[in-house]
């Protein structure tokens, strides 16, 4: 078709002007071309001149087509800019009405390219029936490509497949995706996922580029450059550049390039193009969507932890009632209360579970006419077994957009908050009850030092075979041992001063026992020590641990005076549940232990198993062992009872 160019470029070279034109012989320049042809005048839209083949093909008569519309021949609106070799499919009218398929090359006759020429091949019927038979089963497989854009979930998968539609239906050499940056303000290269990458063409491009692009728009290299992405097409020789734009209402989103396309789209290509493009925005719009969705859901399912977080942690009960009145939920504090588990009372009316002394109504009545009831007075409310409790309630209406959603029942507690005021007078009567007790005993001291005074004097004129000697004797026992419970009272009411330094438990409990040895030789008991290290030091007062270990290795021997028996006392190493380094001390004995009933009780003031005790002495002995930040226990049994007294050791002793 060289032809076609040669006489072309004879033509601008003589003729610029339509005028000019009208003079050449048809023969010269039309007939001489082996294909339907016809000159066109671009500005006016008429069709000046065609040669016979033209008449031919379509069965026009020669005066009918005088100054006709392009598009009354060329069905639809056609890119008439001058293409040279390039080929597009084109439909053409026939006389008949009919349209067959052709292939159409334009070529330009004036410098301004306004005057061209326009030459379509000679159609083949056969050929142009399976054409169309091809081209009618191209759009129905280029129409089932859309729906796969509907199914992607991602952008990445959306691009991935609008890619795929792209080189089925207009094979490009190759294509770019820009995506807008968050300020909009430019759009950056990105990659398309199982595609090349180009990052030769601009990394960037200012947005005042592309949103020109409002729909697909075709670029050939016989045309101006609008972008820079063209013009970098135009250095690499690519004459056919077409931008698809996705737009979100007036915002551009993205824009996907494809460069190197061969042969050029018809306007059916075209449209379908803009149909394409419409598909890939609704996927990308609903894709962006269900993103800011999922944000929101996660926000949303955050914020609904920490509530529930809150409202499970709470020491007050919390059930949530629909508007009316069944119960939604309980908290587990709620569930405690009650004795009812939250999905046991699920769409239970609020009735059948808050059932107390006075009626609820009035609250849940101000509730549903959007009144929240924040205090009141207490009311006592019974749980799943019948017993009761007093109790406060809030009651607080949950509105969404002026609709009641939710009831709020909020449950306070008040029977614990009374046990602590009760426990609390019981203190301050016991703190009351211990000065008195202090005062009564420093003051009964005196008489009884002077009942002990005349006793003694009165048995020295006494001789043992008298009988008020046995009697006077007796009296003044009783008096050292009121004497005895009085200092003991006096030392567990006052505060205990502490000089704290090393202390070797090895020498203190030696010299204990040491100090016993006449007593257990006389009561048959045999003494066993150890203590690992040979010298165990602990930070305490020397003279408050030797009265702790006296009480107890005193109290292990008074068990066992009456049969005799072993004392066994053991010091050893030993890490607390805090990891701390002390040293254990057991005191053993083999008597008859200490009854169940009174185990419990043990350290407490005033309880002791013995005619003769004060109850006083395990009471301080545990004050002591507690102000060293030590624990005292007990384990007792029949035929035996162990005292277990921990200490923090010593720091290193020079």
């Amino acid at each position: 078709m060289g032809i076609f160019e040669n006489m072309a470029s004879s033509a601008r070279n003589n003729f610029d002007q339509k005028t000019d034109l009208l003079q050449i012989d048809q023969s010269l320049l039309l007939e001489a071309i082996p294909a339907a042809a016809l000159v066109y005048y671009r500005t006016d839209d008429k069709v000046l001149l065609a040669n016979q083949k033209f008449f031919s093909l379509l069965g026009w008569r020669h005066d009918s087509l005088s100054e006709q519309s392009l598009s009354q021949i060329i069905p639809g609106e056609i890119d008439t800019n001058p293409t040279g070799k390039m080929r597009r499919p084109v439909r053409l009218r026939l006389l008949s009405g009919n349209l067959i398929i052709s292939s159409l090359q334009i070529f330009p006759l004036s410098r301004d390219n306004q005057l061209v020429m326009l030459v379509f091949s000679p159609p083949d019927q056969e050929k142009n029936d399976r054409q169309e038979q091809i081209q009618r089963e191209d759009i129905y497989d280029n129409l089932s490509l859309l729906t796969i854009l509907g199914k992607q979930q991602t952008q990445r998968e959306i691009y991935e497949k609008a890619a795929l539609v792209l080189e089925k239906t207009i094979a490009p050499k190759f294509l770019l995706l820009y995506v807008a940056d968050a300020d909009g303000e430019t759009f950056h290269l990105d990659r398309i996922p199982g595609r090349q990458f180009l990052p030769d063409y601009p990394a960037k491009v200012p947005s005042a580029e592309l949103k020109q692009f409002s729909s697909v728009h075709l670029w050939t290299g016989t045309r101006k450059p609008l972008s820079s992405i063209h013009n970098h097409a135009l250095s690499e020789e690519e004459n056919v550049v077409i931008c698809l734009p996705f737009e979100d209402g007036s915002k551009l989103l993205s824009l996907i390039v494809a460069v190197g396309v061969d042969p050029l789209p018809s306007e059916q290509t075209l449209r379908y193009l803009n149909l394409f493009c419409a598909h890939t925005t609704t996927a990308l719009r609903h894709s962006l969507s269900i993103q800011e969705n999922q944000k929101k859901l996660g926000r949303l399912q955050h914020i609904n932890k920490v509530s529930e977080t809150i409202v499970d942690n709470l020491e007050e009960g919390v059930i949530i009632l629909t508007p009316d009145l069944l119960v939604a939920e309980m908290n587990p504090s709620a569930e405690i209360m009650f004795g009812y588990a939250s999905k046991e009372v699920f769409c239970q009316k609020a009735e059948n579970v808050l059932v107390g002394s006075d009626s609820l109504h009035a609250l849940y009545r101000s509730a549903q006419e959007g009144i929240s009831t924040l205090g009141g007075r207490a009311i006592s409310l019974n749980t799943r077994n019948g017993k009761s409790f007093l109790a406060q309630i809030f009651c607080i209406p949950v509105k969404f957009e002026g609709r009641l959603t939710a009831i709020v029942i909020i449950i306070r507690d008040l029977s614990q908050t009374e046990q602590i005021r009760e426990k609390s007078q019981q203190l301050e009567q016991r703190a009351l009850l211990g000065e008195v007790a202090a005062i009564f005993a420093h003051e009964v001291k005196n008489p009884i030092n002077s009942l002990v005074t005349g006793l003694q004097f009165m048995g020295m004129g006494m001789k043992p075979e008298d009988p008020n000697f046995a009697l006077t004797q007796r009296l003044q026992n009783d008096c050292l041992r009121l004497t005895h419970l009085m200092d003991s009272t006096l030392t567990f009411s006052k505060p205990i001063e502490y000089h704290l330094g090393p202390v070797d438990l090895a020498t203190l409990l030696r010299s204990i026992i040491d100090r016993w040895s006449p007593r257990l030789v006389r009561l048959n008991i045999k003494a066993n020590f150890e203590a690992i290290p040979d010298q165990p030091f602990v930070q305490g007062d020397f003279l408050r641990l030797e009265q702790v270990f006296l009480n107890l290795i005193s109290n292990a021997i008074q068990a066992m005076e009456e049969s005799g028996g072993i004392l066994s006392v053991k010091v050893h190493p030993l890490k607390n549940d805090q990891n701390r380094d002390q040293y254990e001390i057991i005191v053993a004995d083999s008597g008859p232990g200490i009854p169940e009933e009174m185990r419990a009780h043990i350290f407490e003031p005033f309880v002791t198993s013995k005619s003769s005790g004060t109850g006083l002495g395990l009471a301080i002995s545990k004050r002591i062992i507690s102000a060293h930040k030590g624990n005292i226990f007990v384990e007792s049994f029949p035929g035996g009872t162990l005292f277990h007294v921990t200490l923090p050791k010593a720091d290193e002793v020079g």
